[in-house]
């Protein structure tokens, strides 16, 4: 059954990811982009600059919805404690809504150009350190234990929210709610019980 015909610059971006998921962006072409998508190599050009456009369009699709989603958590008037919550909401759903963008983003940020790895990494940095002052909040309102490393707490549950893209199944036996709460779960030695 052939592809069905991308119609926009997005689904020409999310025909490319999954190409270069699959193949890897250096062995990826324009041609198999243009197949994934459904038109013709002459078109994928009319939309799109190069393949390299269309990586960083993808790690700026990841980066920027979760970079606002996050700033909006941390700025509003929500306790700290609902704060976390919604933070690993976002941190789970960011990574099944985007796996295949994650997974290309994993793989291939070295093929970054050199302004597009900065902002990749400048981001990183800017998240974590949201992240640290959220749970330094936390641990001083005594939702979090205090008595752990902040940058070393932040990096393991960033990095344990991140590789879900890796294995999670959307629709398979676990649903996005049981996820976080997994998640949660997991973390129960780190974040204190509710009125404690």
């Amino acid at each position: 059954m052939a592809p069905r015909r991308a119609t926009s610059v997005q689904e020409l971006v999310d025909a490319a990811a999954r190409v270069f998921e699959r193949k890897g962006f250096v062995e990826a072409t324009i041609s198999d982009i243009a197949a994934e998508a459904g038109v013709s190599k002459p078109t994928v050009y009319q939309y799109v600059e190069s393949k390299r456009w269309l990586l960083e369009t993808i790690v700026e699709q990841v980066i920027y919805p979760l970079r606002h989603s996050i700033d909006e958590i941390i700025n509003s008037d929500l306790d700290s404690r609902e704060k976390l919550m919604r933070y690993l909401r976002v941190q789970v759903t960011s990574a099944v809504r985007y796996r295949t963008y994650y997974a290309v983003l994993f793989s291939d940020q070295h093929q970054l150009s050199a302004q597009a790895l900065r902002n990749y990494l400048s981001w990183a940095r800017d998240l974590n350190h949201a992240a640290a002052g959220l749970f330094e909040v936390c641990a001083k309102d005594g939702f979090v234990r205090a008595d752990l490393d902040i940058t070393v707490a932040v990096n393991l549950i960033n990095g344990m929210a991140l590789s879900i893209s890796r294995w999670y199944t959307p629709g398979g036996r676990v649903s996005v709610e049981e996820l976080l709460s997994q998640v949660v779960g997991l973390l129960s030695g780190f974040i204190q019980p509710e009125g404690g």
